[in-house]
């Protein structure tokens, strides 16, 4: 009897000791967004916001590419007379095994640093900053050549120090935070190749798992002192044939999301050029318009997906939303569109078409199932893509009199959407009668009737709607497993 209860208490020890352990794993893997990162601007009138694309496309069986975003991210550069700031994902042109016979991808990011490098000769006086993601450097294992090339000229470079971001894993990262984060990650003495891009410096084993730590600074964004751009392109060359949109405009509001990447400035690495700040900018020059048919605001983080669910929860019978989205995952914003397409609300979603069932497939899956029991109005179609991506992340409400449109960085992910990565947005607020309208209603026009080209596919010709993919999917999102 005696040997029970002490073999009872060893055990019930034992819980206690793991529970403590987890619970303090816990704690040091709970990381608090550093002030200013989630951020809403004011609303402010426009005078114009242009749409771009880049597009690749089938046509007559024959793959066409269609390329406006980096000729108008190039022209801000050559504008700029007082400074010019880039804070975007990837900048490099990397590329993984196989892509370069597959794809025949184009060296962006090698094209960009020429343009920047040019500007410098031309323009001293212009301050450049580019703020950047880790991965740009495999997670600290070496130095990026191309830009200690850059840095070399004079452009000042700080890359987001990740482990001040919130971790989406938690039976990942809390261990990573205590066992590994402490020891650090020598730069420049990695001994291990590459796992994801062929021809760079080799890694080290604690970068591979900081890497497996995912969250990132997933921002785009380009600027000078009178024009912003936000996209969800990257210049890179991996991506360089995505299919992918943009917004470049003008205004006041150009104040409000100059000053929130200074709290981003200050969270980069320490050893970085850019010495972890922005200088205060003067924007007092840009004219205040008058034009209240069209009108932006500006979102990082989980802003973008508070203002998104309360416009979705807003629609009424007989609106419509489009979606064109390269994830679709995050569960509060399906039950925003589940809840709408009860309320009489048409839905018409475009999602890229990865081989994987994850997410997409079967977000779309549960959704379609969803209105095909309730006979509620949500149609899916998948990108017709190759061995580019659809990379778009944007959604539109088409209210009465008037067009809302979401573009930018953000994935409709838990990642994206909950606070871990850094992320942007622009809402756009715009009459029927504004060239934006007019041309992102004709974009989503053109890819979903297949105007002039093999844009999209049915979504019965494409669809996974198996059970275990289903369970697998809410699986990894609620618990941050999944690369989305």
């Amino acid at each position: 009897m005696i040997k029970e209860i002490i073999k009872g208490e060893l055990i019930l020890n034992r819980r206690i000791i793991f529970i403590f352990i987890f619970l303090l794993l816990a704690t040091f893997s709970c990381t608090p967004l550093s002030e200013g990162l989630s951020m809403k601007s004011q609303v402010y009138n426009a005078d114009n916001v242009d749409f771009y694309y880049d597009l690749t496309y089938k046509k007559d069986g024959e793959t066409h590419y269609e390329r406006q975003i980096w000729d108008q991210a190039y022209k801000i550069l050559d504008e700029a007379q007082d400074f010019f700031l880039m804070d975007i994902f990837v900048f490099n042109d990397f590329v993984g095994k196989g892509v370069e016979e597959k794809l025949h991808p184009l060296p962006l990011a090698e094209e960009f640093a020429e343009k920047i490098l040019e500007k410098r000769k031309k323009d001293p006086n212009v301050e450049i900053y580019l703020i950047l993601d880790e991965s740009n450097t495999f997670y600290g294992a070496y130095d990026n050549k191309m830009h200690k090339k850059l840095e070399q000229a004079g452009v000042k470079i700080g890359y987001v120090d990740l482990m001040k971001l919130r971790d989406p894993m938690l039976v990942y990262s809390a261990p990573w935070r205590l066992l590994i984060q402490p020891f650090g990650n020598p730069k420049n003495r990695g001994k291990i190749k590459n796992p994801i891009y062929e021809g760079t410096d080799k890694v080290t084993i604690r970068s591979i798992l900081r890497a497996l730590n995912a969250k990132a600074d997933h921002r785009k964004l380009i600027m000078n002192e009178n024009t912003a751009m936000l996209t969800s392109a990257n210049p890179h060359a991996e991506g360089s044939k995505h299919s992918n949109v943009a917004f470049k405009f003008s205004a006041p509001i150009l104040k409000e999301i100059y000053n929130a990447e200074k709290p981003v400035a200050r969270i980069t690495k320490k050893d970085g050029s850019l010495k972890r700040r922005l200088p205060n900018k003067d924007f007092s020059k840009i004219p205040f318009s008058s034009n209240d048919k069209l009108k932006i605001q500006y979102f990082t983080n989980d802003a973008t997906a508070k203002d998104i669910s309360e416009e979705l929860k807003n629609t009424q019978f007989g609106e419509k939303v489009i979606i064109a989205q390269f994830f679709l995952a995050d569960r509060g914003i399906i039950n925003d569109i589940r809840k709408a397409a009860k309320r009489g609300v048409k839905f018409e979603i475009i999602l890229n078409n990865s081989d994987a069932g994850l997410p997409n497939k079967a977000a779309a899956g549960e959704l379609m199932k969803y209105a095909r029991k309730h006979n509620y109005d949500i149609d899916v179609k998948f990108y017709n893509k190759g061995e580019e991506m659809y990379h778009v992340k944007m959604m539109s409400i088409l209210k009465k009199n008037y067009l809302i449109t979401y573009g930018g960085s953000t994935n409709f992910t838990r990642r994206n959407m909950r606070n871990y990565n850094l992320e942007n947005e622009l809402k756009i607020m715009s009459a029927y009668d504004q060239k934006v309208s007019e041309d992102i209603l004709d974009y989503y026009d053109r890819l979903w009737t297949n105007r002039d080209g093999d844009f999209t596919l049915p979504y019965d010709t494409q669809k996974n709607e198996k059970f275990m993919n289903d369970m697998l999917f809410r699986f990894m999102e609620v618990n941050g497993f999944g690369a989305f």
